[in-house]
């Protein structure tokens, strides 16, 4: 249906503020306004733009639905077109086939229901979307955590070219699935990594522990070996009886003089030989070499941890385990080393030493070789190694939301599915409704025709009591129709009377509406609005009636009766036949907006289209009251006074005087008040409305002080003692009658 028509540069309507008219969400709308208030410009504008006129380019019309409309508009140009020029046929649906017809009927109700089924399914779908959409969107929130926490590490330059396109990596994350292994770097691992293809660091070379040097000296059998003094000395069996060659052989070093420097006794005169000759030889010679190895194991062990430290400033040692390998083989040497020592201090006892085990220091080097090679192979190849840093990047954020996609799986699954089921639903109803509207369009060409919209014309004027003319076929010419008058050979639509005009063409109307001059277009009253503008002009009252009964039973509200048209909006200056329109609907006429939309037109400067309040307007004679309200609150423009003050004085006055003439009414009051004040607004109210045929020179309504002329008009009804009367018509204030 119409929502809003928008009047730009037409007529009385604002030349350059575009005037937006607010259509109520009704089938029905009635448009009231006084001739020359604007109201025929809004059907001038809809017949405008049906027919692509370009003058109505500058205005607009919006739907309901943006659905393209058929418009048809009655107005006098409609009128014009129409008796001015052969009347061409109109192809409606004829009753030649009560089967066939009965079965259109049984289409057209099932469209009307599918309609209704189809807006269902079309919610269900588009709710259905928004579920599946509202979904996604937290899903990619979901995922887009990883991005912003990838965002904070140094990897963050791979991130880049997503911007906030939260779509584009919820699918390329999602293409980085786990490695087949399942192991994955650590992004720690993948941050040094990129370090290293990021500078300019060149090839390391592998690294190696060589502890087979102390392994040798660790496995020498001389520390388990006891070492003896000389059997060539006569001081030998005591000294070995004693056990104690090793506090002799520390003491030796006391012995300067023939005095014992432990007893303080003499010693015999060759106790220096003896004890020379007890020490040296064999047993001197393995003192020796313990002390010997003893050094070497130390160098050795200098030499190792010297070179231990410049493998551990490899940055991929720590990783390897070879810090850890080393303190606890360190440890172990170091113990060897003290065993040996202790060794090297008391030769005479047996020492055992364990081999140190090496083998979580080997394969911790093992480790850190293996992890230089793949060093190096990734500086040959810096571009690849990137790309895999990369690949494994998105890996391991992927595997941090994993939970999240499953998560979002388990949802879609029945989301997708709902949205299936609404689609199929809709897709199966339009399916329906194409295949009956493909059937109705076949059963309405079987049927069409110009008879049955002749027949359908002829069946209104007789119903209207009207049989001095009827309509039929021209000869030789089907498709178009003449004027037929009994007992006249032939006639012409100019023979009409101005109300024949009009009552033949607004029939004609009315079967436009259920047909077209053309027979192969399909006709959908649902996308059919009309606009009729005051279909009575030029009748008689007596066919108001009739005219009202039209319009609500087949267009406002055809209730049990095929539907023809999808809204209608009828403008009217005539109150009678406003009233008439509203009343159809509602008897109670403050209800009235409830069951059809109710609109006025205005004009002051320009016309303007307000809502209407249908208790306002109650007769004819409250009609020129509220336009002198109107005038008086700068609404509508002066000229209309006059008019209007004469209306009201009229008919006033053939009630309080007995007079019908205004005039005498005036010399009555004139000639009980020696001024001239109720002579002169006869005078004025005469000029104003045209009611003499005398030309003077153009009135400058500008120059009239409306109430400078209500106070006048107020003045009269106080001299008869109506004042109240006056007050309550133009709505002012009780109090004044106590304050006056």
């Amino acid at each position: 249906m119409i929502r809003t028509i928008t009047i730009h540069r037409h007529k009385s309507f604002h030349p350059t503020n575009a005037h937006s008219v607010q259509i109520p969400n009704k089938p029905a709308t009635y448009v009231y306004g006084l001739n020359g208030a604007g109201k025929s410009s809004i059907g001038e504008v809809v017949d405008g733009l049906a027919r692509n006129d370009p003058a109505f380019a500058h205005c607009r019309i919006e739907t309901t639905d943006n659905t393209r409309y058929r418009y048809l508009v009655y107005n006098h140009h409609y009128v014009e077109r129409l008796i001015g020029q052969p009347i061409q046929g109109i192809f409606t649906v004829g009753e030649v086939d009560t089967v066939r017809q009965q079965r259109i009927q049984d289409i057209e109700i099932r469209n009307g229901e599918l309609d209704v089924l189809i807006a269902d399914a079309t919610t269900s779908v588009k709710a259905a979307e928004r579920n599946l959409a509202k979904e996604l969107v937290r899903a990619k929130d979901e995922i887009w955590k990883a991005h912003d926490w990838g965002k904070k590490t140094a990897l963050a330059s791979l991130l880049e070219g997503y911007g906030r396109n939260k779509e584009k990596f919820f699918t390329d994350l999602r293409t980085h699935a786990l490695p087949e292994n399942g192991q994955l770097d650590t992004i720690e691992r993948l941050e040094r990594r990129w370090a290293d293809v990021s500078g300019t660091e060149n090839e390391r070379a592998l690294v190696s522990l060589d502890t087979s040097a102390l392994s040798r000296i660790e496995n020498d059998p001389i520390w388990g070996e006891v070492v003896e003094v000389s059997t060539s000395s006569r001081l030998a069996p005591f000294v070995a009886e004693l056990g104690n060659a090793d506090w002799v052989a520390r003491g030796q070093a006391y012995t300067h003089k023939d005095q014992c420097p432990f007893c303080q006794q003499g010693l015999p005169h060759d106790f220096r030989e003896e004890l020379a000759r007890l020490l040296e030889g064999e047993r001197k010679a393995k003192v020796d070499r313990i002390a010997l190895l003893v050094q070497s194991y130390a160098a050795q062990l200098d030499a190792l941890e010297q070179r231990t430290q410049t493998i551990l400033s490899d940055p991929d040692a720590k990783e390897a385990g070879v810090e850890l390998a080393w303190t606890q083989a360190r440890g172990a040497f170091h113990d060897a080393l003290t065993a040996l020592r202790r060794k090297e201090a008391q030769p005479g006892e047996a020492v055992s030493i364990t081999p140190v085990n090496v083998d979580a220091l080997v394969e911790a080097l093992a480790k850190l070789n293996a992890l230089i090679s793949d060093f190096n192979a990734r500086i040959r190849d810096r571009r690849g190694e990137r790309e895999r840093i990369k690949a494994m990047f998105f890996q391991v954020m992927h595997a941090d939301r994993m939970d999240a996609y499953a998560h979002h799986d388990a949802l879609l699954g029945p989301l997708q599915e709902a949205e299936t089921q609404a689609k199929a639903g809709l897709q199966a109803k339009g399916q329906e409704r194409e295949g009956l509207n493909i059937e109705l369009r076949e059963l309405r060409r079987l049927q069409k025709g110009v008879d049955a919209s002749i027949d359908a014309i002829n069946d209104r004027l007789r119903s209207l009591g009207i049989t001095a003319f009827s309509i039929d076929r021209k000869t030789e010419e089907d498709r178009v129709y003449c004027l037929v008058r009994p007992g006249i050979a032939t006639s012409e639509t100019k023979s009409l009377s101005e109300g024949e005009k009009t009552l033949i063409a607004f029939l004609y109307f009315m079967e436009s509406l259920k047909g077209s001059h053309d027979e192969h277009e399909n006709v959908d009253p649902r996308r059919t609005i009309a606009v009729i503008d005051d279909p009575i002009s030029s009748l008689s009252q007596n066919y108001v009636y009739d005219i009202a009964t039209m319009i609500h039973r087949e267009l406002a509200k055809p209730d049990g009766r095929p539907q023809l048209v999808k809204q209608v909006i009828v403008l009217t200056h005539n109150l009678y036949f406003f009233h008439e329109l509203i009343r159809q609907h509602k008897t109670s006429l403050p209800k009235a907006h409830n069951h059809c939309g109710l609109l006025r037109v205005v004009k002051n400067a320009y016309s303007e289209v307000e809502a209407l309040d249908p208790t306002k307007l109650l007769n004819d004679y409250d009609v020129w009251w509220q336009i002198l309200r109107d005038a008086k609150d700068g609404n509508i423009p002066t000229q209309i006074v006059p008019n209007a003050m004469r209306n009201i004085l009229e008919q006033f006055f053939t009630f309080t005087t007995g007079s019908s003439d205004f005039p005498v009414a005036v010399q009555q009051l004139a000639d009980a008040d020696t001024s001239s004040k109720y002579a002169a607004l006869d005078r004025f109210v005469d000029r104003g409305s045209h009611r003499d045929a005398i030309n003077g020179p153009p009135i400058d309504w500008t120059e009239y002080d409306v109430p400078y002329l209500l106070g006048k008009f107020r003045a009269m009804f106080d001299a008869i003692g109506q004042e109240p009367h006056y007050i309550m018509k133009m709505g002012e204030d009780a109090l004044e009658l106590v304050h006056a």
